[in-house]
């Protein structure tokens, strides 16, 4: 009797251990099934308001030609204040709100949804790797080994959600020619104007395990041209797979000193300088950076009106006054569509301090990206909203924001981050070693 249980206890050990190892296989060829390359549902939904991703299935000259075709579309409708109520349910609050504050300006085009959504197929490949390899800390805070692909495309917790903001396909090697502005509830602005060079180390295409050798995830490099008072200056940062054990490093160079200064303390809410206090260093990219000072929890997906396609952003500059309306862009340079997003929810530790007490994130479900934010402030009230309008670059390719826009609802200002397309540079590969170190970067500043 002895020896027939320990067979069917060994049997049943054997039959866990090959159904374990059947499950990222199964979920591996899911992504070739029923749901994309990087984890979204490949199927539309129900009324056909969502259609059915097929992004893959074109020609780079046929999608080229699809993306005109879609800058060239008129909207299906318009929400305003007369028609909100029919549509609340497809908006984030931070969006109602929006509606709420400038009832007789703000108002949304919806136009036809267009999963246009795609990127190059090593990184497909990657991600599909990820389904088995990719591995997080016990806590979330930290990816401890992932592909150079979307690390988590089949999510089971709200932390693998966000680091797939944070890793999504961003490009390699980047060059952007930045416009800033802060529009305060006179309409005067605050203009800036930078050139930005940054490099997603983690997905450098010579990498060839999912093994993690630097705790470095990607570099951002930042020099100031204008105004003239604070042309010269620069910020360089180095991102942080594992932000707990190695938060991110910063230096600042000042023109009158002519060197590089290590700033001690940057991340979660340390406020950024050319934001006038609309942005926090952990809202660079909408978020990056350490997950722990929240408590987050996964909500499942919802389908919500959300910026996309916005193909005529990457050529207009958003310092542009004739776009600018008080307290939000003007209704005619925004398109919106109907995607399902991911929807996170971060409240605030006890003990512990962060601007923010809570925040919801909005992120769509085939880039990965987020593309709203809800803020709230200690009493439980709507603060903040930020919304991110993406458009499609065929150089890079994939897509990528347009522009940047987040909202202060309380003091009526917002503050705008939008690149000039035709001064975008999508580079295939990576820099130089030792390009992004600080004596590199001084040593070009000072020239």
């Amino acid at each position: 009797m002895t020896r027939i249980w320990l067979i069917a206890l060994l049997t049943a050990a054997l039959l866990v251990t090959a159904a374990q190892a059947a499950t990222p296989t199964r979920d591996a060829e899911r992504l070739q099934r029923e749901l994309t390359p990087v984890g979204a549902e490949r199927a539309g939904n129900r009324d056909g308001s969502i259609p059915l991703w097929k992004a893959d299935q074109l020609s780079d000259e046929a999608h080229l030609q699809w993306l005109q075709d879609i800058s060239a579309e008129e909207p299906l409708f318009t929400i305003n204040k007369d028609n909100l109520a029919q549509y609340r349910p497809q908006l984030s609050a931070g969006v109602q709100a929006m509606f709420e504050h400038y009832p007789d300006t703000f108002a949304i085009p919806v136009y036809p949804t267009r999963r246009s959504a795609r990127q190059p197929q090593w990184t497909y490949d990657n991600t599909r790797r990820n389904v088995a390899d990719a591995r997080i800390s016990p806590s979330g805070d930290e990816v401890l080994q992932a592909w150079s692909g979307i690390p988590f495309p089949i999510p089971h917790t709200p932390h693998e959600v966000m680091w797939n903001h944070q890793l999504r396909w961003k490009g390699i090697f980047i060059k952007l020619h930045l416009f800033e502005t802060t529009i305060f509830s006179n309409q005067s602005q605050t203009p800036l104007e930078t050139m930005i060079e940054t490099w997603a180390s983690f997905y450098d295409p010579e990498r060839t395990s999912a093994a993690l050798d630097d705790w470095r995830v990607a570099y951002y490099f930042s020099r100031i041209l204008g105004p003239a008072k604070l042309a010269g200056g620069g910020l360089l940062i180095h991102a942080s797979l594992q932000p707990k054990q190695r938060p991110m490093q910063a230096w600042v160079y000042l023109p009158g000193e002519r060197r590089m200064r290590r700033s001690p303390v940057l991340g979660y809410d340390s406020p950024i300088f050319n934001s006038e206090g609309l942005r926090t260093v952990d809202e660079i990219d909408i978020y990056n950076g350490a997950l722990d000072r929240y408590d987050w929890k996964l909500l499942g997906k919802r389908e919500l009106y959300i910026p996309y396609n916005n193909q005529k952003m990457r050529y207009n500059r958003c310092d542009d006054p004739s776009a600018l309306d008080r307290g939000h862009l003007k209704p005619y340079t925004m398109r919106f569509e109907k995607h399902r997003v991911w929807v996170v929810e971060a409240t605030l530790k006890p003990g512990v301090k962060h601007l923010y007490p809570r925040r919801t994130f909005y992120l769509d479900e085939d880039t990965w990206s987020i593309a709203l934010v809800d803020i709230y402030d200690k009493n439980g009230k709507l603060w903040r909203n930020t919304m991110r309008f993406a458009a499609y670059y065929e150089a890079m390719p994939g897509m990528f924001s347009a522009l940047d826009a987040y909202h202060d609802l309380k003091v009526g200002a917002y503050f705008l981050q939008c690149s000039a397309g035709q001064d975008t540079s999508f580079l295939q590969t990576a820099p130089q070693p030792g390009y992004f170190a600080p004596a590199s970067i001084r040593q070009r500043l000072r020239r």
